[in-house]
């Protein structure tokens, strides 16, 4: 529901700052060309806003902690694209990165399952 809500907002502030820009172009052929491309392009950019927003909530350890296992992956394929790489070490390798992406695919829940949610009781002083 939080996010249904937040793309309806980013996507009538950018139709709204549209609506509200084109004008001041001074040619009403082109004010209604960008105001039709800024409808059209709205709900897409809605999702890269959207995309950002979810990434800047995330806890800072849970964001290193992806990005860790991003690199890793990101070496791991590097190094197998290692034309002189023995073929123990490409195996070794094919096994390190199959285990970094699944840690990679279950990272949020296994950080949502070691977090501790402390919940404050309300005073009734």
């Amino acid at each position: 529901m939080k996010n249904n809500m937040f793309m309806a907002l980013t996507t009538t502030a950018i139709n709204g700052a549209a609506a509200i820009i084109t004008p001041l172009t001074g040619k009403p052929e082109l004010a209604q060309l960008l105001l039709a491309i800024c409808s059209l392009a709205s709900p897409f950019l809605s999702i890269v806003l959207l995309k950002v927003y979810i990434k800047a909530d995330d806890p800072p350890e849970l964001v290193r902690q992806i990005a860790a296992l991003e690199s890793s992956i990101k070496l791991c394929k590097q190094d197998l694209k290692d034309e002189n790489a023995s073929p123990e070490f490409r195996q070794r390798t094919r096994l390190q990165l199959e285990h970094f992406q699944s840690r990679l695919q279950n990272a949020r829940a296994d950080f949502e399952a070691g977090r501790a949610h402390v919940v404050t009781p309300f005073s009734t002083d």
